[in-house]
């Protein structure tokens, strides 16, 4: 029996919630702010699509200007919200902070269908500090989750018609974010209606009409969502960019989950993540089996749902696994020890206690650590910053250097582009050497690179010497080669990257 079928228990549990959430709330911001309210700043993938925001504000459109291998949905939630509050560092951290209070009240929402209220609070903390607060950075796979997730807790208390239409919209938004995770997400929840209506014997025919209805919803969803681009530039172009191209050449097969640290508290940490999230999934998938024939299964189809819905969501990213796509599907995974624990007995309050002490140290060593690293402000295009002295350097010589609305290239990422407020003159958003950089994207960088006279080039030297297993040679040849015949390097950075001016 569910918790919250006891009003006494909504009330505390209503109470908890709120608590927890402002509490969530002031541990993102002391993280993401320093003490004098400057932003800190972030890097990481999310910077991909604050430069795509950029350019759709700048009047550019997704795989006709720019180059894009995932759904709009994630640029088009930046564009939205830099067109309202402007594009400012501050902006983007906010993003992150709404984003983490939206997932802490979801992972509440779904533990509390499962265990007391007090249990709940500790899988959220748990959720919040180790696996959100170590991926600080909200890129298009979060977005995903929530929605994918948020379509798990719909049909989560009954399965009726309007509830899988719901769903089916909400996987639909998903796929509108990341193509696989909510196909993924779809069939897990199909599998589960399945096997529902097969322990309760009902007919086949009410099975497909579920099954139905949930996927017309979705499909239907993401065909609304998808038609402007479907009508300006087709279906072959748009499967080229969402599906042939990240199937072909975006990292198949390169697996690395230990993460870029050698420190022993965080390969602790990930490896735990691990752990849970591969021995609960099938734990929990063998005691649904167990229980399939009792007569009161609501829990029972409750884990099922969320089990097989975190077994998809980690294959959709299996071929190209990494720490950070690990523990961003990581959540039901953590509500589901939740649920073991609940059931500990006498032993359950030694372990929620050592867990609390322990992820309560871990906050206050991440943002002792965050707020110690952001030691230095700089005023930038973007409003004032904090960053760390590595980064400051970057950010100071290339503010004295160039002007808002100037091209500039930055061959690798894209952190320079939004604080900065300078342009991308090529269509793609970086030069890797690896095949993921077709050679006709480094011929085109070539002609648009001429084409706009582009003043700078930030390079780095790993990017003629690294080399993709696959190719038989760096494609970024060329465009090294047309470097060193066109610019000079005129200074080069703590970090190894240099900076070419135009002769």
């Amino acid at each position: 029996m569910t918790t919250t079928q006891d009003p006494r228990t909504n009330k505390r549990a209503t109470w908890i919630r709120c608590s927890f959430l402002f509490l969530a709330a002031l541990y993102l911001y002391i993280n993401l702010f320093t003490i004098s309210h400057i932003p800190i700043f972030l890097s990481g993938d999310q910077t991909f699509f604050w430069v795509y925001a950029q350019r759709l504000l700048q009047g550019e459109q997704i795989y006709r200007n720019f180059f894009q291998f995932t759904p709009p949905g994630t640029d088009l939630v930046y564009a939205a919200i830099f067109h309202l509050l402007g594009t400012q560092i501050w902006v983007t951290n906010l993003i992150v902070l709404l984003l983490g209070v939206l997932l802490c009240n979801l992972c509440f929402d779904l533990a509390i269908r499962l265990v007391k209220p007090s249990s709940a609070l500790l899988t959220s903390g748990i959720f919040l500090i180790l696996i959100y607060g170590s991926v600080i950075d909200a890129t298009h796979h979060w977005f995903s989750v929530l929605a994918s997730l948020c379509a798990v807790r719909v049909i989560m208390p009954a399965r009726t018609p309007r509830r899988i239409v719901f769903a089916g919209i909400l996987l639909g938004i998903a796929s509108f974010f990341t193509q696989t995770d909510g196909a993924a997400a779809g069939v897990a929840v199909a599998l589960s209606l399945a096997c529902e209506q097969a322990w309760t014997k009902k007919p086949w025919r009410f099975r497909l009409r579920q099954e139905a209805i949930l996927f017309a919803a979705a499909a239907a969803t993401w065909s609304i969502l998808s038609l402007y681009w479907i009508a300006r530039i087709g279906w072959q172009r748009l499967w080229y960019f969402q599906i042939t191209y990240p199937a072909r050449y975006v990292n198949a097969g390169q697996i690395t989950i230990h993460g870029a640290t050698s420190n022993l508290s965080d390969l602790t940490q990930q490896f735990f993540v691990y752990a849970v999230i591969f021995l609960i999934y099938p734990w929990s998938l063998w005691i649904c089996w167990q229980r399939r024939r009792e007569k009161s299964n609501q829990e029972t189809i409750q884990i099922l749902l969320l089990a097989l819905t975190g077994v998809f969501l980690l294959l959709a990213v299996i071929t190209r696994v990494n720490w950070h796509r690990l523990y961003i599907v990581s959540m039901p995974a953590f509500i589901l020890l939740s649920w073991r624990l609940d059931r500990l007995g006498k032993l359950k309050s030694y372990v929620t206690t050592a867990l609390w002490i322990l992820i309560l140290i871990l906050a206050a060593r991440r943002t002792i650590s965050r707020q110690r690293h952001a030691d230095i402000t700089v005023d930038l295009p973007a409003g004032r910053t904090a960053l760390s002295s590595l980064n400051a350097e970057r950010y100071i010589w290339l503010r004295q250097h160039t002007t808002p609305g100037d091209f500039l290239l930055q061959a690798q990422n894209l952190d320079l582009y939004t604080t900065l407020q300078v342009r991308n003159p090529i269509s793609a958003d970086g030069l890797w050497p690896y095949q993921s950089t077709r050679p006709e994207y480094v011929e085109l960088a070539l002609q648009q690179v001429e084409q706009h006279h582009v003043k700078y080039i930030i390079w780095s030297p790993w990017l003629a010497q690294a080399k993709d297993h696959k190719e038989s040679q760096n494609p970024l040849n060329p465009f090294r080669t047309y470097l060193l015949a066109n610019y000079t390097r005129v200074h080069v950075f703590s970090n190894t990257e240099e900076v070419w001016q135009r002769r």
